[in-house]
């Protein structure tokens, strides 16, 4: 099927109609547990070669670890310090390949490194480590480049702790990361892959020596089912164990937290480095501002709804203030933080977290195969290595050759891109957010050209259509899968919350009816508590009511 037939089509998703699938099907082939980057783009190649695959997830899809990432796609330059050569280009060829597939969601940035005065080790050190990651690059502009003191590019540095030789610019890639799984589950279902959020796996059992019965419920409706599967594939992240599908291998936890300001980054990227060794922070563009991150901190289990804790936005804070005192990056500019949890699989003796290696782990345990650990860049290649596993040792089919297959918003046409633009000007959508439409949907502004409804402005930002789309074709469920993971509301100043009434009302008349109430009161405690941790909780805050 061709990327502009995909982006034309309108998938059902009615959730009943989704079950039914569920219930019809005899037997699948693939079970998927878990909708971060990793089971979404499984279902995705694995339905790319013809098996017929399920995919079941107990919340929403990138509900954890997939939505609370660093946002960015990278080889990954600081684990070279601990010549783990091999991850790193994996990781740059799969950056490579996302730029290609994802080119909305996907975008190259130049990074700047400050090199301190005198100090000739680091420089070298770098100047290795980048001639190796610039091997794998295909374009000759993302290769690194040492900058001199001179160059106007110094401004950014003016007031830095410490006095510089120079610094060097590389390529990276930014992205959105819930938006990347979103349309990879969208990819899979055109491919026929049967996809549900809330829908939770509770138990696995042998029905006969080649079908597997799997016990789920519709966490919404409150119904149990049951479906047949000849394989299952735990990608649930950092509860992969509690899935009895592996041989429970011992996993740490650490949390990483994000800030996000509202104030522009039309600078190059930056990539710091802390005084501990391989550690690094980031300062970054985002569409809501400019975000910077991230800590490391060791947990001993994962949170389904992890949260930044105060001393580790206080740790971000002191830093930007210590290296970038006049960048306006400050508690007053601070609007949102975030935190997630990374899974590690430990291999050799225990360690810090930020030495242990981020390679995955595939576990083959009897037609069940279990993830562990893997990173967003790399989950495409992840998943391809673990599909190769379970059919050598299950289906013994002869797989067709790799094929970089573009998801659904990857490439717009520019009769599509004009119009669109047009359209939106005549609506007074401003630049800005234009912008902002065209790298979230891609091809897939489409919709607001046959529905010019979906121009309707909510609140000069974000559009009826975003809304929309995310009930009509993206199976948001909640309040919080649509403020967070399709729109990414929560993440603006004022996190959204001047537009609940008036979401709940569009999910409301399209059909979703559930305790709104209770949904808009957990969303408005939740930014509370964010809010408090950054120190700007308002007078006025607590005085917000919840409404149906």
């Amino acid at each position: 099927m061709k990327i502009n037939e995909i982006s034309s089509l309108t998938l059902n998703n009615n959730r009943q109609t989704v079950i039914q699938k569920l219930i019809d099907q005899e037997v699948f082939d693939i079970l998927v547990v878990g909708g971060g980057i990793h089971g979404a783009s499984f279902a995705r190649i694995a339905s790319e070669q013809g098996f017929k695959v399920a995919l079941l997830e107990r919340y929403d899809y990138a509900n954890a670890t997939s939505s609370r990432s660093s946002k960015m796609a990278h080889g990954g330059l600081r684990y070279l310090e601990m010549f783990d050569f091999q991850q790193v280009f994996e990781g740059i060829k799969a950056r490579e390949e996302l730029f290609e597939i994802a080119s909305h969601l996907v975008k190259p940035i130049k990074f700047l490194i400050p090199v301190p005065e005198k100090n000739y080790f680091f420089r070298i050190k770098l100047a290795i480590g980048l001639f190796l990651y610039d091997l794998m690059v295909k374009k000759s502009e993302r290769k690194h480049k040492w900058i001199t003191i001179e160059n106007a590019l110094f401004s950014i540095f003016k007031n830095y702790k410490q006095k510089l030789m120079g610094c060097f610019e590389y390529t990276d890639g930014i992205l959105d990361d819930s938006r990347l799984v979103i349309e990879n589950i969208l990819a899979a279902r055109l491919n026929s892959a049967v996809c549900l959020n809330y829908a939770e796996v509770n138990s696995i059992e042998k029905l006969n020596s080649d079908v597997l019965s799997v016990s789920w419920k519709d966490k919404l409706a409150n119904a149990n089912f049951k479906l047949n599967t000849r394989t299952v594939i735990n990608c649930t992240g950092p509860w992969a164990n509690s899935l009895n599908t592996t041989n429970k291998y011992e996993i740490k936890y650490s949390r990483g937290t994000h800030l996000i300001f509202d104030v522009p980054w039309n600078k190059p990227a930056l990539f710091l480095p802390l005084e501990e060794k391989t550690r690094y922070y980031f300062v970054w563009p985002h569409y809501a501002g400019t975000m910077v991150g991230t800590t490391e901190r060791e947990v001993s289990e994962p949170s389904i709804d992890t949260q930044p804790s105060q001393d580790e936005i206080e740790e971000i804070l002191k830093r930007i203030e210590s290296d970038l005192p006049d960048s306006g990056l400050n508690r007053e500019s601070l609007h949102y933080a975030f935190a997630g949890d990374r899974t590690l699989p430990i291999r050799k003796n225990n360690t810090n977290t930020a030495r242990i290696s981020r390679k995955h782990i595939w576990d083959y345990n009897d037609r069940m195969l279990t993830l562990l650990g893997g990173k967003l860049t790399t989950a495409n290649w992840t998943a391809e290595e673990g599909l190769k596993i379970i059919n050598s040792k299950v289906f013994k089919r002869e797989l067709k050759s790799k094929t970089l297959h573009k998801l659904p918003g990857a490439e717009i046409t520019e009769k599509t891109r004009s119009s669109f633009i047009e359209q939106a000007k005549s609506h007074k959508v401003s630049e800005e957010n234009i912008s902002r439409l065209l790298n979230r949907y891609g091809a897939r502004v489409e919709k607001f050209i046959t529905n010019p409804s979906y121009f309707s402005s909510l609140d000069g930002t974000f559009l009826q259509g975003e809304v929309m789309i995310a009930l009509l074709e993206e199976q948001a469920e909640t309040l919080d899968d649509i403020m967070r993971r399709r729109v990414g509301m929560e993440y603006f100043p004022n996190n959204g919350l001047d537009l609940l009434d008036q979401v709940i009302e569009l999910a409301y008349n399209h059909g979703n009816k559930h305790d709104y109430a209770k949904q808009k009161n957990d969303y408005i405690e939740r930014i509370s508590k964010i809010q408090f941790f950054c120190n700007l909780i308002s007078s006025d805050f607590s005085k917000k009511k919840v409404v149906n």
